[in-house]
């Protein structure tokens, strides 16, 4: 296998855009099985990558893992070639979408619980309010007797929601989208590799800080916020009961290991929980102007009168 050397010998790492096609992010190589005019490594992402052990501090892979044949090895050929404490930049389809669901072109499937199996640390990192819906107290999912080679840590999850849904808080998103389809369309993951020890101080640092990302995520989160006049397209008053069940029991969980960052006002928790009607979006009543009578009504008024027969006019067929 060719690799690629020469950087890390002098002290720096590489930034590696795996799948870029015609968009790679500035000042990263870029890899793709096609020749775009932006790839740098024309590479088959389903086998070995061309590059050394600890050799990359960055990778971006935007709308890519989507389409690898098995995803375990891919993700352990990414964990082998970054140095400790280099940063991983997922996107992604989300899952929970039906037509991403019937898409034949798409292997891998994506959603808030997949980084629970990209490592065994038992600690959240990410606010767990977008993990209502679980059964295991562990952020890790993968078998305690397995063993795995890699070891990712969620630093920042972020969602990315149909404009229908412009007009619901923070909260009301969250228990919208883990509770039903079509809500929203794509999720991306900031993870860090970790080889070695890392304590709790240097976690809360790498999680704070911003890290590269695509121009089409700042122009879609930005086309989001602005569409908030949009009126909300289901009720969720009459699941209230249940969406404080759900916080409730969450809170009696095992709490993150590093702070994790406050809110921002805008994300700040309502006063009452909001849950989604899984049934049918509420419609807005028509109103119907007084010089006009509704389609298919009959008014009570002026009942239809039933047509009466000429007893003079002939049956056909009848004799005199």
């Amino acid at each position: 296998m060719n690799t690629v050397r020469g950087t890390k010998k002098e002290g720096l790492f590489m930034r590696i855009d795996l799948g870029c096609g015609n968009q790679k992010l500035p000042g990263c190589i870029g890899i793709d099985c096609f020749p775009y005019d932006a790839v740098d490594i024309i590479h088959d992402m389903n086998e070995p990558l061309p590059f050394e052990d600890n050799s990359v501090s960055y990778i971006m892979a935007s709308h890519s893992l989507q389409y690898v044949h098995h995803l375990q090895p891919v993700l352990e050929e990414i964990y082998r070639v970054c140095k400790h404490g280099a940063i991983v930049c997922i996107i992604a389809p989300y899952a929970h979408v039906t037509a991403h669901m019937a898409n034949p072109h798409f292997k891998q499937f994506f959603n808030e619980h997949s980084p629970r199996y990209w490592t065994q640390d038992p600690h959240y990192y990410v606010d767990q309010e977008e993990y209502l819906f679980r059964q295991h107290t562990s952020w890790s999912l993968a078998e305690a007797e397995q063993e795995i080679i890699m070891d990712f840590r969620l630093l920042h999850l972020e969602f990315f929601y149909f404009p229908l849904y412009s007009a619901y808080d923070p909260l009301e998103l969250s228990l919208l989208r883990q509770s039903q389809l079509n809500v929203a369309y794509q999720i991306m993951y900031q993870l860090v590799v970790i080889k070695e020890e890392i304590s709790p101080e240097e976690l809360t640092y790498l999680k704070q800080r911003s890290w590269d990302e695509p121009e089409y995520v700042s122009e879609q989160r930005l086309s989001f916020q602005n569409e908030r006049e949009i009126e909300k397209i289901y009720y969720t008053e009459h699941l209230a009961m249940l969406g404080s069940q759900v916080a409730e029991s969450s809170h009696t969980e095992a709490k993150p290991t590093i702070p994790v960052e406050p809110p921002s006002p805008s994300s700040s928790k309502p006063d009452s929980i909001s849950v989604p009607n899984a049934r049918k979006p509420a419609r807005k009543p028509k109103r119907i102007s007084k010089n006009k009578v509704a389609p298919l009504l009959r008014s009570k008024k002026n009942p239809i009168k039933k047509r009466k027969l000429n007893p003079k006019k002939k049956k056909p067929g009848s004799s005199r």
